[in-house]
């Protein structure tokens, strides 16, 4: 067992004051107890996040990879005696029976050496789950032994993840802030698209858009939401989208979409998309490529945008360009499908704050 306890409890509280050292102080808890390796999750909604060790991270990847993750009865079980304020071993939550036929032991754990382990469920933080697991014990018994260490320790961990989670709220509340500074709308989004924080101007536009009554954004018309959510389900993949739409009283609007990127796989980021709503004649003074980018537009239809916002018609903006009038048309009802405009006049006006420098 841990020969120095005080110091790897002042590595704890590290940890919690800089999350990314957390794969490193489960690495030593497991150091501590002769196991192979620690693994942090946390569980929000159908979502779920973790962090682990370097010596276990692979087969962790692996183990989610093959689909595992999406049935872990080792972890509901786990999660199922969350009252108890301690670590519990496999044997504790499995009979003898289960631990022999139970397909997650017989297929995966046991033939990786993963089958003992001990975890434990920490309440406190802003999610609805969040466990850390040590893995890799050389047996059930070892693993049992390891249970009054680490639940003196366990007061400790909770504290140090409350800390981390807190961080990462007021980190959140800062970014949304400081884009309300220039009269942005902007909120960051869970994965289920729950608000975690939002600044004064998206509170000031929510109620025309919609939401569920439960914390979550959600638009009202139905084909709109459903592409919201495709598009927030893409973010956690690093990728961002925007999205055209008309708020009640026929107003037209964009919703820009865009990941938020961990370093290491941060657990206590509840965040997963910055969502920025961009209404006309609310936005600052953009450049072009700035508007190129916000739309989504191709450098084409930003050109075409720019014209038509100085009052060009279509047929003046193809003498301009040397190119023929439908391919204008073209160029047109991709805007407005992006935009959320229904025509030239409700595009001018649009772009009527952001149209101060031509494309090039």
């Amino acid at each position: 067992m841990e020969s120095n306890p005080e110091a790897l409890i002042a590595s704890i509280y590290e940890a919690g004051l800089m999350p990314p050292l957390w794969p490193r102080i489960l690495s030593d808890i497991a150091r501590a107890v002769d196991a192979r390796g620690g693994l942090l999750m946390a569980k929000r909604g159908d979502a779920e996040r973790w962090v682990a060790s370097k010596q276990i991270a692979p087969v962790v990847t692996e183990f989610v990879d093959q689909g595992w993750a999406e049935h872990n009865v080792r972890a509901s079980r786990c999660r199922s005696k969350s009252s108890y304020a301690g670590f519990l071993t496999d044997t504790d939550i499995f009979t003898t029976q289960e631990l022999q036929t139970l397909p997650i032991y017989s297929e995966f754990l046991r033939p990786r050496g993963l089958d003992a382990g001990a975890g434990t469920a920490i309440h406190g933080v802003k999610t609805d789950s969040l466990m850390i697991t040590v893995e890799g014990f050389k047996s059930h018994s070892a693993a049992k032994r390891a249970v009054l260490f680490l639940d003196s320790i366990r007061p400790h961990l909770a504290r140090a993840a409350a800390i981390s989670a807190r961080m990462r709220m007021e980190q959140a509340n800062a970014a949304t802030e400081a884009l309300a500074t220039i009269g942005v709308a902007a909120a960051v989004l869970a994965s289920d698209a729950s608000i975690v924080s939002a600044n004064s101007p998206f509170k000031a536009l929510l109620a025309t858009l919609g939401g569920d009554g439960a914390g979550r954004f959600r638009l009202s018309d139905v084909q709109a939401n459903a592409e919201f959510l495709e598009a927030l389900r893409l973010t956690s993949f690093g990728s961002g989208r925007s999205l055209a739409l008309r708020r009640r009283a026929d107003k037209p609007c964009v919703l820009h979409l865009a990941p938020l990127i961990r370093s290491v796989k941060d657990v206590f980021q509840e965040g997963s998309a910055l969502l920025v709503l961009d209404v006309p004649g609310t936005s600052e003074t953009y450049d072009s490529e700035t508007i190129r980018r916000l739309y989504d537009l191709t450098p084409a239809e930003a050109k075409v945008a720019h014209l038509v916002a100085e009052g060009q018609t279509p047929a003046e903006v193809a003498r301009s360009l040397g190119v023929s009038i439908e391919t204008i048309r073209t160029h047109l009802k991709h805007t407005f499908a992006k935009t959320g405009a229904d025509g030239q006049i409700r595009l001018s006006a649009q772009f009527r704050s952001v149209a101060s420098r031509r494309p090039e």
